[in-house]
């Protein structure tokens, strides 16, 4: 209603100045080249604003077919982006629900309306993977590396390609290139260790582990470990040619890793190679009176022999820290054995003998009996019993529960670091073919 009362007062008051312009009787002569003009002052005014509002007319006209291609095309990038937007949604509600088949079409759609968009890279890459096209979503990745805001999409989507081909090399290559532009992310690091672990280049191991303690991604522990699984490994490769080298190697694993019954029983055999027979029986000494273990038995046994010393006295001295521990009475036991010491070595055993005993148990008891009686069927009654004895502690994966009998820095199940001396849990015992690390994180 206002805007009726506003227009009805607009057409008086221009009925008002029409009228008011009309009442000009005046006239007017003008004198050109001997002609005489006569008009009223009132036409006069009515023709000059009649031009007035002729040229501003012609004027919004040319103004409106200037600007008017420049809104047309404005209106159609408009509408391509709202189509696209749209292609977006529905592609993403395409990825959540599996459907590869309209993801593709959507991912076309996207590239139709929003041309060198990263949204429409993205998913043009993840619906050729969809579509196991690789070639092409290959050529979309390394178009995200040109891309700031998609760079890391790009180097993480090469990474799982060439981990798909087994290319660990060109994987790693990525993977490194992620952990520079965010070493942040939970998964990077991990992703790296399992690389190097496959393609067992462990001079990069140290050199990352180095990397990621200076950044605090990981303990000092965690460090200490991983730097002396690497050198332990470096030493394992060196040993074949130069001896004192993977002994220098050893040592560092050792400083790392003090007391760890693996690296000593590896550091102490080079150690008797070499004839430093003093030294390697103080590093057995030292680590059996925090960390007692069978492996440590042969290599003291083998030094004992090169010195030529009483067996049974250099065992006592092994386990007088810990002369009641369930290895120490194993090692009392066996060095009895050597002896021929057979009722000695036997009253030994009377503690660790049960219903059930352990398979160490009862191979030590196999032998005392052979060596008492030498009776063979005897002695074999106690090897018959190893299947229904209790579970003895052996190397355990922490992350998949799968045993194995001899110690190594990466498990048979392909993880670093993984293996702990203790009970196995039998409900976590996996088949091997099980046990592949997820070496892209939670992609």
């Amino acid at each position: 209603m206002t805007k009726f009362f506003y227009l009805l007062f607009q057409v008086l008051i221009l009925i008002i100045l029409f009228l008011w312009i009309m009442s000009f009787e005046q006239r007017v002569d003008f004198f050109w080249e001997g002609i005489i003009f006569t008009s009223k002052i009132s036409s006069i005014i009515f023709i000059s604003v009649f031009l007035i509002v002729l040229i501003l007319i012609i004027y919004r006209i040319y103004i409106f077919f200037r600007q008017s291609p420049k809104k047309i095309r404005n209106s159609m990038v408009i509408n391509n982006y709202n189509k696209g937007i749209t292609s977006i949604v529905k592609a993403i509600a395409a990825m959540s629900n599996n459907d590869d088949k309209e993801l593709i079409v959507q991912a076309n759609r996207i590239d139709n309306y929003l041309k060198d968009n990263p949204i429409s890279l993205i998913l043009k890459a993840e619906s050729a993977k969809k579509a196991k096209k690789n070639d092409i979503a290959e050529k979309y990745y390394n178009q995200m590396l040109q891309l700031s805001d998609t760079k890391i999409i790009g180097f993480r989507g090469l990474l799982e390609q060439n981990l798909k081909k087994q290319d660990f090399h060109h994987a790693l290559i990525y993977a490194e290139e992620i952990y520079k532009i965010n070493y942040k992310l939970e998964w990077i690091f991990e992703t790296i260790i399992q690389i190097i672990v496959k393609t067992q280049n462990w001079q990069k191991l140290i050199e990352i582990n180095k990397d990621a303690y200076y950044k605090k991604i990981i303990s000092k522990k965690e460090f200490q470990e991983t730097n002396s699984s690497a050198n332990y490994e470096i030493a394992i490769i060196k040993e074949s040619f130069s001896s004192q080298e993977a002994i220098n190697l050893l040592s560092i694993a050792n400083n790392d890793r003090p007391n760890y019954p693996p690296i000593v029983k590896k550091f102490s055999s080079l150690l008797i190679n070499n004839n430093e027979f003093t030294k390697a029986k103080k590093l057995i000494l030292k680590c059996w009176a925090h960390f007692p273990h069978q492996m440590l038995f042969d290599e003291y046994v083998n030094i004992s022999r090169s010195e030529n010393t009483n067996i049974i006295n250099n065992v006592s001295k092994l386990i007088k820290n810990n002369p009641n521990e369930y290895d120490s009475i194993i090692a009392m036991a066996k060095a009895h054995i050597l002896e021929k010491n057979w009722e000695r070595a036997k009253n030994l055993m009377k503690p660790l003998l049960s219903s059930k005993p352990s398979k160490t148990v009862c191979e030590v008891m196999h032998d005392i009996e052979l060596g008492m009686s030498g009776n063979a069927q005897k002695a074999n009654s106690w090897k018959n019993r190893i299947l229904m004895g209790d579970y003895e502690k052996t190397w355990v994966c922490k992350y998949t529960g799968y045993i194995q009998d001899n110690w190594s820095p990466v498990s048979e199940g392909g993880f670093l670091n993984s293996l702990e001396w203790t009970w196995p849990k039998t409900d976590k015992i996996k088949e091997k073919n099980n046990l592949i690390p997820n070496i892209i994180g939670s992609s």
